[in-house]
């Protein structure tokens, strides 16, 4: 059998997805002619449909050090995204910069990639050429605001995350599926941006209310107990709500809250007393449309001077509310202004800082 004709035989059983038997024929011609950069291009290429990425990755290489082409080089790319191979993904791209300059495909990711790296500079220079290429790009703004964020560019952040998302139009609002917040109960503490949250909100607490206590705390959404477990000892106890039954098992775990209430934010506040001198709520009511219950809630549960600490997915101004996703949304700061006015309350301060990756508004709110 000559070398075509193995190769077509192999490219026949990966047609019929026996990658494996695919694959094994490759071994046999790479034994028999070593060093084709065909073969093992095609090799890693396999690798890649199996999921095997380091493995194709270093066929790959082998490849493109034999015959340098900028598909070869794109398909090691893909493999480090996979891989999530941050510094790999930028190295190369560096190495193979004269060969894949113009080549669009690359952008997206390695703008993605600067940013964990830390080059934000060169991740706005990328994620800017990406946006021009691609405007309608969602995840390109995504990951642009990130990088404007990091450079302290926080307005312009806000503008970039913001201009690609739809007015919600007052319409219907689709609850996050409960299986969906189960699902990440376990391993949500591991996650760096999840702790991220809870260290920010009570950041901001410390900024404007240094030498104030806590006391009564009431806690919308608590997740796995995260924030509550990092209160300081003015805090004189913690009623938490949650929707999850898998997040409020773990929350219940740490033993801080006393009670912890299962049920659907807004409507389960109804049921729940004050007065309080504390609301927190971290990263949880970008899952609402209308914030206005949340406000007339925490007017009600507060006594005279509590405070209502929270963040939301950011919104440029003059808009109000817009949907970043199914069952997301994002407020602006003239949205909040005039609801916490309504609501009896004043603003304290509305910082930029990340969020969810991108922008946020990390809000405090006093009331009157």
């Amino acid at each position: 059998m000559s070398l075509d004709e193995a190769v077509r035989s192999a490219m026949a059983l990966i047609a019929k997805d026996d990658f494996e038997g695919g694959l094994a024929l490759f071994a046999q011609i790479n034994q028999a002619a070593p060093g084709n950069p065909v073969v093992l291009g095609l090799m890693g290429r396999t690798c890649l449909k199996m999921g095997r990425y380091a493995q194709g990755v270093d066929f790959l290489k082998g490849a493109v050090s034999l015959h340098p082409n900028v598909d070869t080089v794109f398909d090691i790319f893909w493999g480090l995204a996979h891989m999530k191979a941050y510094g790999d993904a930028v190295a190369l791209c560096r190495d193979f910069a004269p060969l894949i300059d113009g080549d669009v495909r690359f952008l997206p990711f390695l703008g993605l990639a600067q940013i964990y790296v830390g080059l934000y500079r060169e991740a706005v220079a990328t994620l800017r050429r990406a946006r021009e290429v691609m405007p309608e790009d969602f995840y390109i703004r995504h990951n642009l605001s990130t990088a404007l964020l990091f450079l302290g560019q926080r307005e312009e952040a806000v503008d970039c995350f913001s201009q690609l998302l739809r007015d919600w139009d007052g319409g219907d609002v689709i609850p996050t599926p409960l299986q969906r917040l189960d699902a990440i109960a376990e391993g949500y503490d591991q996650n760096e941006l999840h702790n991220w949250f809870s260290i920010r909100l009570l950041q901001l607490y410390r900024d404007h209310f240094p030498a104030r206590s806590m006391q009564r705390v009431l806690e919308l959404g608590t997740g796995t107990g995260l924030l509550a477990s990092r209160l300081s000892g003015s805090a004189l106890s913690v009623t938490g709500i949650e929707r999850s039954t898998a997040m409020a098992a773990q929350a219940r775990r740490r033993g801080v809250y006393a009670p912890l209430i299962e049920g659907d934010l807004p409507g389960v506040l109804d049921m729940v007393e004050g007065p309080f001198e504390t609301i927190l709520s971290s990263c949880v009511l970008y899952y609402f449309a209308d914030l206005r219950p949340f406000f007339t809630q925490a007017a009600r549960l507060l006594g005279a001077g509590g405070v209502f600490l929270f963040s939301v997915d950011p919104l440029s101004d003059p808009r109000e509310v817009a949907i970043t996703g199914p069952g997301e949304y994002a407020h602006s700061r003239a949205y909040l202004r005039r609801l916490a006015v309504e609501s009896g309350f004043k603003e304290v301060a509305m910082e930029i800082d990340r969020h969810r990756g991108p922008p946020g508004f990390w809000c405090a709110f006093r009331k009157a």
